[in-house]
């Protein structure tokens, strides 16, 4: 049948096998706050808080590879396969240089956050000894990300399908001896949650590097170009600005997280299951940005304006045809879904009111994802960054700020006041970004008719 539809064929041929590779991916952190959660709320206040400090810097390392998905697509496309060596040693030599320099302020210098947004004692030293232990990770999960990048660009996902869903597997055994102590390990709590998340992530780093050398039927990434792991401005050029904008939107989610502290530690597991739901929503989005990078640079090559314009309608009905989904059922169970993560009432109770409203904002949260990955493709990132900080933290953080303690309905809003001023944030970001895309289609189109003549 899809045959008849070549654009949705080609579409769902990368669709699929990332939406669930990027769910099995963010997984990680909805199986820590669904295992902890049921284990203590302190240690589920911990996690969240030392995830709400380390994901920003996590996600511009990552972020900063998604400028390697356009290059290397249009040079794999373009038969110009040599360059691919280059683009991926650049990405190894980013991710190296600022992985490990993330890392090192992830175990030395956010611990000093720690003591001052976290009020219990015990909740400042489980999340500093979680931060300490997860720390080496941070290179090893940009490099992960660059590989994933590499594959999907060259039409093959379902590797990094494969090597996530063992990583996960491993981490989900690990973290049910280390967390909980059983057969005869120690148990550790959060503290064991960040050392088998830490030891996942390598083994995902290592599966991709034998396949793509042993096992690969053509290697795609064949030689390190040694003289480019410290020339890595081309890539830089694309990829700073994305994985900026990347960074700020974790950031904002992260604040929401600190300022949510002053209501109390519980709220912040409240806040860390709503994060890690939304989260687990958020996956297919964050697919679909990848996709539409992938497919509107090799249709922009190939076929110029009107082949990008088709295949943003299909993925933009797919994109909204998912999120009517995800709101039906969140405004069904949102009652129900926080004791997926938590057997504290108090917790749910919370968590169940900032539900009902996050789902509300995930349609133009689909809007700005999927038009972020178009705009990339195009090559255009530095727009979207400027836009992510003014609408993110123009508007967004005093808006949700003024909402939870100073305006009228501040005593009934609370916690959910922050995630109103989200909401606001994103739909003034999404219309920008969609503004910004027609207008650089129809400047492309006016030189690709101009060049006729």
């Amino acid at each position: 049948m899809l045959k008849r539809w070549p654009n949705l064929r080609e579409i769902l041929h990368l669709l699929l096998p990332m939406v669930f590779t990027f769910t099995l991916e963010l997984s990680v952190s909805l199986i820590d706050t669904i295992m902890l959660g049921h284990y203590d709320p302190y240690h589920l206040a911990a996690v969240g808080l030392a995830s709400s400090l380390w994901l920003p810097l996590g996600c511009f390392v990552m972020g900063v590879n998604f400028g390697l998905t356009p290059l290397v697509t249009r040079h794999l496309h373009g038969r110009q396969i040599k360059l691919v060596n280059i683009y991926m040693s650049q990405a190894l030599g980013v991710c190296l240089t600022l992985g490990i320099a993330m890392a090192l302020v992830v175990a030395f210098v956010l611990p000093f956050l720690v003591t001052v947004l976290a009020n219990e004692p015990e909740t400042q030293r489980l999340a500093i000894q979680y931060l300490w232990y997860f720390s080496p990770s941070i290179p090893a999960l940009a490099i992960i990300v660059a590989y994933k990048n590499l594959f999907e660009a060259a039409g093959r996902p379902h590797f990094p399908l494969v090597s996530a869903c063992i990583s996960v597997s491993v981490n989900v055994f690990l973290n049910y001896l280390l967390i909980y102590g059983n057969f005869g390990f120690p148990e550790l709590g959060a503290v064991g949650a960040a050392i088998a998340s830490t030891i996942a992530m390598f083994l995902n780093l290592t599966l991709f590097f034998v396949y793509d050398r042993v096992f690969n039927p053509v290697t795609l990434f064949t030689q390190l170009k040694v003289k480019y792991l410290l020339k890595y401005g081309v890539l830089l050029s694309v990829g700073l600005p994305a994985g900026l904008a990347f960074s700020l939107e974790i950031v904002l989610f992260s604040s929401i997280t600190w300022m949510i502290s002053s209501f109390g530690d519980l709220a912040i597991g409240a806040g860390q299951i709503t994060m890690s739901y939304t989260s687990i929503l958020f996956t297919p989005l964050m697919a679909i940005s990848s996709v539409a990078t992938i497919v509107v640079a090799k249709s922009f090559s190939q076929e110029g304006v009107e082949g990008v314009r088709a295949r943003m309608r299909v993925i933009l009905l797919l994109g909204l045809s998912y999120n009517i989904v995800c709101l039906s059922l969140t405004q069904i169970f949102y009652m129900d879904i926080p004791y997926l993560f938590t057997s504290d009432a108090h917790v749910a109770m919370l968590a169940s009111g900032m539900l009902v409203i996050s789902s509300w904002y995930q349609i133009v949260d689909m809007l700005q994802t999927a038009f972020t990955g178009a705009l990339r493709g195009l090559r255009d990132t530095r727009v979207a960054m400027l836009t992510f900080a003014v609408s993110l933290f123009g508007l967004s953080l005093p808006l949700g700020f003024w909402l939870a303690h100073y305006s009228p309905w501040a005593e009934v809003l609370t916690v959910r006041g922050f995630h109103l001023g989200l909401g606001a944030g994103l739909t003034l970001l999404a219309i920008v970004l969609i503004l910004r895309f027609r207008f650089l289609l129809n400047k492309k189109q006016i030189k690709q008719a101009a060049s006729v003549f």
